[in-house]
């Protein structure tokens, strides 16, 4: 780099080139002409006029095609030109700059192909040298094919720093600072108000049934901030002196800045989208269609952010993307291994998609732990603990590991355990036995279960003997719903209604126990004591 502002830029406010005695004075009056035409303000149209064809200019396409060419061949050094004096000078007519002047292999292999054009200067009758008029009229042609080369701008001047930012504070009354300062801090609050109260509209319609009108405010809402808050910051830097670099600088932010709200546009009419679609699910399938939209709004919010992104890099900053991946190398080699991961969750989450072990909103069990499933992402799926902490899951772990779907449950089967002491009589045992199912078929009981005694009557038994008790096995059933059918995701009843329940049989069982003076057992130990031959106990 400092090559080039060398052989360009020269020293203080003293302009170097200035001729189109030689090729070397041709290009060089031209690179540095340009560049303090366009990055400083000031005008040497005619030095560029003598080294262009008749009718072009420093504003003609062509010609600032050609300066971008130049942009992208690196470091130019004078000593790879003729100049006056050279023998070679008085003996041609044309001399090529590019691609025969200078060091170009380098574009070869950055390139995927050969750039389509050649550079060429051409002697006149007055000894003078300028550009062809086939170079221009290809010049456009020329950097599109080598527009993957990222250009490198020379500071032609050692002043270039001060005029590109000086004018802004010198030239900028202190009136238009207050007026800059007072739009950037309204454009911020006046967007995020708009944004509130279009947020607020949406919420009113949702409330009167009303989702569609209430999906686009909502959709909208984001864009509308962003662009209310973009034209407002526009008016209020509208007097503030910016430098040609700056200014370019200054359009090219808000561009990306619009094209911003654009993108969320575009999100916002995926929800619209979205909700319509869920508007037309039938109720039976609701659950899984819920999910499969949400999963598709995702992808093709993900499809349009990355095409955007390419859009901006490549026709606003003047990027090649698909070069840039390529000259990634051993970083796109790493990003290629760590991305077999990202596949294998991908693939995940498809799986769970098409194969629907569960959906967002159901209660799993996986491996150990009990939580409720808050999201399915590309990449993981998020679960809501008992315990209150989110627990991220992988999606790759449930391809090959197993995982209980508690919402898929139409019923939950409770076993118990009554133990009793050995001291205790056959009689009551039988007692025991016909006082628990008095209990579960209690109306109080089945009524709350909704048990259905026909189908699942509850199970009694004598079962075993203890290590100090007797042991009365017991089974019996509390379902979701009436008719046994209805799935717990479908239900407000679920593990927790189940535990009040289990509370009103067990206080119904110890009431019971405890009026006809049934004990329950606990671990008992024995201590002998007797005399010892010394006759001490």
């Amino acid at each position: 780099m400092d090559k080039v502002r060398a052989a360009v830029g020269g020293e203080g406010n003293r302009k170097t080139w200035s001729s189109n005695n030689s090729p070397r004075d041709s290009v060089f009056t031209f690179l540095e002409s340009m560049n303090l035409t366009q990055y400083s303000g000031e005008d040497y149209e005619e030095q560029i006029a003598n080294i262009l064809p008749e009718g072009y200019d420093s504003k003609t396409p062509e010609v600032l095609a050609l300066k971008s060419v130049f942009d992208r061949l690196g470091t130019l050094h004078p000593s790879d030109f003729p100049s006056v004096g050279d023998a070679i000078v008085d003996r041609i007519d044309q001399y090529e700059v590019f691609p025969y002047a200078i060091d170009h292999a380098w574009v070869w292999l950055w390139l995927d192909a050969s750039p389509a054009g050649s550079i060429t200067l051409k002697k006149l009758a007055d000894g003078g040298w300028r550009f062809t008029p086939e170079t221009l009229r290809g010049a456009p042609a020329l950097l599109e094919s080598m527009k993957s080369i990222p250009p490198v701008f020379a500071n032609t001047r050692g002043e270039m720093a001060r005029k590109v930012f000086l004018p802004s504070f010198t030239e900028t009354p202190w009136w238009a600072w207050i007026i800059a300062t007072a739009g950037f801090v309204g454009a911020f609050f006046l967007g995020r108000t708009a944004r509130r109260q279009l947020i607020r509209f949406g919420d009113r319609y949702e409330a009167r049934t009303k989702p569609l009108i209430g999906a686009l405010f909502r959709s909208i809402s984001t864009s509308v901030s962003i662009i209310i808050g973009t034209l407002l910051f526009i008016f209020s830097c509208a007097f503030i002196e910016l430098s040609p670099v700056m200014s370019q600088l200054y359009w090219k932010c808000v561009q990306v800045v619009l094209l911003v709200a654009l993108i969320w546009v575009v999100f916002g009419f995926t929800d619209l989208i979205s909700t319509l679609v869920r508007s037309h699910i039938v109720t039976e399938n609701r659950e899984y269609g819920e999910m499969t939209v949400t999963i598709i709004q995702r992808a093709v919010r993900t499809f349009f952010f990355v095409m955007v992104a390419v859009f901006v890099l490549e026709n606003v900053f003047g990027f090649s993307v698909a070069t840039l991946i390529t000259g990634i190398g051993i970083l796109g080699l790493a990003l290629a291994l760590a991305g077999k991961e990202t596949a294998q969750n991908l693939f995940g989450a498809i799986s769970i998609f098409v194969n629907r072990p569960f959906v967002v909103g159901d209660w799993i069990e996986f491996q150990g732990k009990l939580g409720e499933v808050v999201d399915v992402r590309m990449q993981a799926t998020h679960i809501r603990l008992l315990s209150g902490k989110m627990l991220i899951v992988p999606n790759m772990q449930f391809i090959s590991k197993e995982v209980e779907n508690l919402a898929m449950r139409k019923y939950l089967q409770r076993e118990m355990d009554i133990a009793i002491p050995y001291a205790t009589d056959s009689d009551k045992i039988d007692t025991a036995l016909e006082l628990i199912d008095k209990v579960l078929r209690s109306e109080e009981i089945v009524s709350e279960g909704k048990c259905n005694l026909k189908t699942r009557p509850p199970i009694i038994s004598f079962s075993d003997y203890g290590d100090y008790y007797l042991n009365l096995k017991v089974y019996y059933w509390y379902f979701i719903a009436d008719d046994g059918e209805e799935l717990q995701r479908n239900s407000e009843r679920g593990w927790f209604s189940y535990l009040r329940h289990c509370t009103l049989v067990n206080k119904a069982l110890l009431k019971a126990f405890n009026q006809e003076g049934i004990k329950f057992a606990f671990p008992t130990q024995t201590l002998a004591l007797g005399k010892a031959e010394d006759g001490t106990v």
